[in-house]
């Protein structure tokens, strides 16, 4: 089986499935577009126009959590709970993972205060909702989000974690959010979240924010 995975390098979504892959140690091909300006192959790869895609010998996947799912089921050691309830909700949450996601760069794209700080507002309430259902059975999380292994939850938050700890000015009160910011802490220091980022990361970040010139960029990336 031969993988190519599509991607722009500081896309979160595409980064979910690079930690997959790293995780489980599956060969694969690495092919980096510009979403701004994408070759005319890609729009025939990706019904949506997003990245990640994924080509699997002649075939091709796309939406990432599609993606790590099929790898999931093909290689290696499971990354989702065996039991269907336990899987479904695992799959919930990955979900709220992306909602999160976009709620982040929502505040730090919005091009003016009010929208920034309601995106702010948004996304505090979603991490309100995982403080809540990690701290359900301490010690949570120990130390990842199901246990002992990293599951496909962990891979779907570790980029946005690692983009609020980028950020030079927070976003979220940690403080409100304490057994979310120990897992947090944790799983950006696990090897293969680390190697999953992108070469440069740190100045191609801010790189892009400031490019995008919203109200948060304006006030604190100047320069």
């Amino acid at each position: 089986m031969q993988l190519e995975l599509i991607s722009f390098k500081l896309c979160p979504f595409v980064q979910r499935s690079v930690i997959t892959l790293r995780h489980k140690e599956v060969p694969f091909d690495t092919t980096f577009i510009q979403l701004d300006d994408p070759p005319e192959w890609f729009g025939e790869l990706s019904p949506l126009g997003k990245v990640p895609v994924l080509k699997v010998d002649d075939a091709v996947l796309f939406e990432s959590a599609v993606i790590n799912e099929f790898l999931d089921e093909s290689c290696g050691d499971r990354m989702l709970a065996s039991d269907p309830l336990e899987r479904a909700q695992q799959r919930a949450w990955i979900e709220l993972g992306s909602a999160a996601i976009f709620a982040m760069f929502g505040s730090i794209t919005a091009p003016e205060e009010p929208g920034s700080t309601a995106k702010r507002d948004e996304l505090a309430k979603l991490f309100g909702h995982l403080e809540r259902q990690l701290a359900k059975a301490p010690p949570a999380p120990s130390p990842f989000f199901t246990g002992a292994r990293l599951s496909l939850v962990d891979a779907a938050f570790a980029p946005l974690f690692q983009r609020l700890f980028a950020l030079p000015e927070p976003i979220l009160d940690w403080n409100t959010v304490p057994t979310v910011k120990r897992w947090a802490e944790r799983l950006v220091e696990e090897p293969v979240v680390r190697a999953s980022l992108p070469d440069g990361f740190d100045e191609l970040f801010p790189m892009m924010l400031r490019k995008q010139n919203g109200w948060y960029a304006r006030q604190h990336l100047a320069g």
